[in-house]
């Protein structure tokens, strides 16, 4: 065996290390990187040096921390070779520009399975804010309108809607929101969450996936991080992250709570320089400040403040949004074994979308969110002073979080004094009016608390036939829970009733801490990743993993297959599983759900106001709701050209056991009433039967399955060095189509109403979307000057969704008695059903199909040795306008926009 390994001003003498620096190498036919621990050599003998390379041999223990800053060990036995390239020390003691480095990488590389990664340069590819940001250059999505004042979410590998969430289109629907709900982000390998986000004002009537305090302005729109769509991602700041790695894949046995898709975000603390960062782009700045101390004894501490004030219109303030973030991350090793990664955050946001003043209707949201998090990362090595356990290190992972969210919601009524219903028990009482005109007010308040922990235990061996198996076994423990007072305010707009004999689903207070029980999750993974080179040079990769998930006392068994064959330049890989996601607070604890019906409305100017109702209540809450599920299946071919390697991958993804509404008919005795007037005192009223009453009302229930099939092609090119020009390109396409279950039906008043027929019963419509993009990257990098001019393409070569024809006939129908009858298949069409048949509609295509659209977008990047670094970023260059075979403008195209972003080493 014989391993090279390349680093960055490492010096040796026979006796060890003298200094060290970052370190990648192959072992074992996996690439490692991380930086050697001084004093970590042991009993390395030198062969021979010559140039800038040194080659060792004989035993030769090597132990480096890796990019997870965890301490692993590399063990050379006797008659192998450790070739090492030393590079020339720094001439100058200002730390050298990234840009400056020939192998810097600048675009998303494919990595073994289906991991794409983003490093070093590739994260400011894009003008960056956020997370979000970063992730526009992956396969399939693309440069996205810049808006800052709505929450960025992101979807995988499907054409439900936009890939990141976008100005002026933000789908509710459960296509869009089972797969955005189902990504799981994590940093330094502790799950962020956004399950206990219980900021809605009406989750007990609206579906899973609705949009909760939300308004649009003269100034712009603005949507804040909303429940069940996954962390907002304009949350993480970029300045800190080390690396990106995407699985939309099959992800190992330790990933679990994600259906869609994983993002690994990893950060490392070290010495640098203070740095000052600048951005402008639009209505949005940034600044931001970052310094990295080395400590004593192998410690470094990281500190970083970032502040972003974004406004949807330059114009106005109309719309904004606020981010402060605050961290400190400090990393520790030392020669016992032990290392260590502690991490703690602060970070505010706040979202304002003031009235127009020449709109006395408009609506005012405020919201103001803290959060803090605490991560800790430790791992400890038992493989020291030669000895071989079973399992050569044990490692921990815990994080904490804790935030308050308060978010307001205001406008003027001035629609007459109306009763309404503010009984939380069955029953027929009179009702209070609300003001004839007023300001109504809806508050959210949450304090929601998410605890991580993940411990498990690693080893490898490699046997006599030279298969390495590299294992692990964990558990992992989430707790979620939410402390805020709930829901709480005015009378709502839609909870008032304007007349007798009317009825609608009314809004009461509900309290979090009161009625919010702690969801909590079990897990336990065991993994094997095997490595076989055989003597042909071909090399067998399989990662085996089981894992078992207790969710809300729900179980799952998800087992996880990835392999590999590569054989010299061409490799042929396949991977499945079962991945599942628990659903979240605020699908779960939805508050009662409240019928209000108005019996009379009694009324004596400057006497008395007399109404009287009568309230229903049904158990809103959903206890028996279980974790949806996703099987994941996926082929590929890698082939490396001469000039470039070439992936290409398969995949069907099958959903099923999503979160969608039920629309549940009920009936209720109505009460019959006689009331008594006499003069000018209040009527008094007696109930002298009742009569049944048909209603509807809503429910989240697991009734959503969906598919995405399609494929994915990446190609990175060597760099041409005679134009110093590197190039990148991806492509997808991919076809996505949803339904209900069977039996979860379609419920619908006739527009006339029908003296038989109360309700008719509809098949769900079924929806079938396909998509079609790529992108090209060119960028031209010159190490010598610091200079990097990149051009990136988006080409919408197709965006279809087809709306089918309407199944306009009925399947059944519910009597005004509250009898539900089906109606036999051959008699669907007949003539005396007709007050139930719907308007028909012809199957059409919306979007793009016919034509196709090609945007282009310039990225301009020169460092000074002076510490100065400046870049300029366009999107779509040449102010194309964009159109689709309607006449409408196609939403998914970015108009022009200018930014920079200036940077400053002290």
């Amino acid at each position: 065996m014989k391993l090279s390994l390349l680093a960055g001003a490492v010096f040796l003498t026979a006796g060890g290390f003298l200094s060290a620096q970052k370190v990648e190498f192959y072992h074992n036919g996996q690439l490692k990187k991380g930086e050697l621990v001084n004093g970590g050599s042991k009993e390395c003998k030198e062969l021979h040096k010559k140039d800038s390379f040194m080659v060792l041999k004989g035993k030769c223990q090597i132990v480096f921390l890796n990019s997870n800053n965890r301490e692993e060990t590399i063990i050379i036995k006797e008659g192998e070779e450790l070739q090492l390239q030393i590079l020339a020390s720094k001439s100058s003691s200002r730390e050298k520009s990234e840009i400056r480095i020939e192998g810097v990488q600048l675009t998303a590389k494919k990595k073994q399975f289906s991991e794409i990664s983003i490093q070093q340069e590739a994260l400011q590819n894009l003008q960056s804010f956020s997370l979000g940001d970063v992730l526009q250059q992956l396969p399939g999505q693309y440069v996205q309108q810049f808006d800052n004042t709505q929450f960025k979410n992101i979807v995988f590998r499907t054409a439900s809607g936009p890939s990141v969430t976008s100005s002026g289109n933000i789908p509710g629907g459960d296509d869009f929101g089972n797969r955005a709900f189902g990504v799981q982000l994590m940093v330094n390998d502790i799950a962020l969450s956004n399950n206990e986000n219980m900021q809605s004002y009406d989750s007990a009537n609206s579906g899973p996936f609705g949009i909760s305090f939300n308004a649009a302005t003269n100034g712009g729109n603005l949507t804040p991080s909303q429940p069940n769509y996954g962390v907002d991602l304009r949350e993480i700041p970029t300045e800190n992250i080390e690396s990106i790695e995407v699985i939309q894949g099959v992800p190992d046995a330790k990933y679990g709570d994600l259906t869609s898709g994983l993002i690994k975000v990893t950060t490392i603390a070290k010495a640098s320089p203070l740095r000052l960062d600048a951005s402008l782009r639009e209505g949005t700045y940034q600044v931001g400040l970052t310094k990295g101390f080395k400590l004593k004894n192998n410690n470094a501490l990281n500190v970083s403040v970032d502040y972003m004030n974004s406004l949807s219109d330059p114009r106005t303030s109309l719309v904004g949004y606020d981010r402060t973030n605050v961290n400190f991350l400090w990393s520790s090793r030392n020669s016992k074994g032990f290392s260590n990664k502690l991490s703690a955050s602060f970070s505010t946001n706040t979202s304002k979308g003031k009235k127009d003043p020449d709109d006395l209707d408009g609506i005012i949201i405020n919201v103001d969110n803290k959060s803090f998090s605490l991560g800790n990362n430790i791992s400890y090595n038992f493989n020291r002073n030669g000895n071989k356990p079973f399992f050569r290190t044990i490692s921990a992972d815990v994080g904490i979080s804790y935030s308050t969210q308060l978010t307001e919601r205001r406008y003027w009524l001035n629609q007459g004094a109306r009763p309404y219903g503010n009984s939380t028990t069955d029953g027929v009482y009179y009702a209070p009016y609300t003001p004839p005109s007023y300001e109504n007010q809806a508050f959210s308040d949450g304090k929601p608390l998410n605890i991580f922990t993940d411990l498990s235990v690693n080893g490898s061996k490699v046997t006599a036939s030279k298969w390495v198996h590299m294992y692990s076994i964990g558990a992992n423990f989430r707790y979620g829970n939410n402390f805020g007072k709930g829901r709480y305010g005015t009378a709502g707009q839609f909870t008032t009733i304007n007349a007798a004999g009317q009825g609608g689903n009314g809004m009461r207070d509900f309290n979090y801490r009161d009625n919010v029980f702690g969801t909590k999750q079990y897990a336990f993974y065991i993994q094997d990743n095997i490595t076989k080179a055989f003597a042909n040079k071909h090399i067998l990769r399989t990662n085996l993993g089981l894992r078992y998930d207790l969710q809300n006392s729900y179980s799952t068994y998800s087992p996880r297959v990835n392999t590999s064959y590569q054989m010299g330049k061409f490799s042929v890989r396949g991977g499945f599983g079962l991945t599942s996601k628990a659903p979240s607070l605020n699908q779960i604890y939805t508050a009662p759900r409240y019928f209000d019906f108005l019996l009379g409305d009694y009324r004596l100017p400057g006497y008395y106001s007399a109404a009287i109702m009568q309230t229903v209540v049904t158990p809103g809450d959903n206890a028996n709701l279980k974790p949806s599920r996703s099987w994941k299946t996926e082929i590929g071919v890698d082939y490396r050209f001469p000039f470039a390697t070439v992936n290409l991958t398969a995949y069907y993804n099958r959903l099923f056991d999503g979160f969608t509404t039920m629309s549940v008919h009920k009936i209720m005795d109505k009460a019959k009433v006689n009331v008594n007037i006499s003069g000018t005192d209040v009527p008094t009223f007696e109930i002298v039967g009742t009569e049944k009453f048909n209603y509807l009302q809503n429910r989240i229930v697991n009734g959503y399955q969906s598919v995405d099939k399609g494929l994915e092609l990446m190609a990175s090119f060597k760099k041409i060095e005679a134009l110093n020009l590197v190039i990148g390109f991806n492509a997808s396409y991919v076809e996505t189509s949803g339904h209900k279950d069977e039996g979860l039906y379609k419920i619908s008043a006739p527009e006339i109403m029908d003296k038989d027929y109360q309700y008719g019963i509809y098949n769900d419509i079924k929806n079938k979307k396909s998509m079609a993009r790529a992108s090209f990257s060119f960028d031209y990098h010159l190490p010598s000057s610091g200079l990097i001019i990149g051009l990136r393409t988006d080409h919408f070569l197709s965006d279809r969704s087809l709306t089918g024809m309407n199944d306009i006939y009925p399947i059944g129908y519910i009597k005004h008695n509250g009898e539900m009858q089906m109606i036999p298949e051959n008699d669907r069409t007949n003539p005396k059903y007709q007050g139930l048949f719907l308007k028909p509609s012809d199957e059409k295509l919306s979007g793009l199909y016919n034509k196709t659209l090609h945007n282009v977008h310039l990225r301009v990047t020169k460092d000074f040795l002076s510490g100065f670094r400046l870049s300029i970023y366009v999107s779509n260059v040449f102010n194309l306008k964009a159109y689709d075979e309607r006449g409408s403008v196609y939403g998914n195209f970015t108009s022009t926009s200018f930014g920079g972003n200036i940077s400053y080493r002290f």
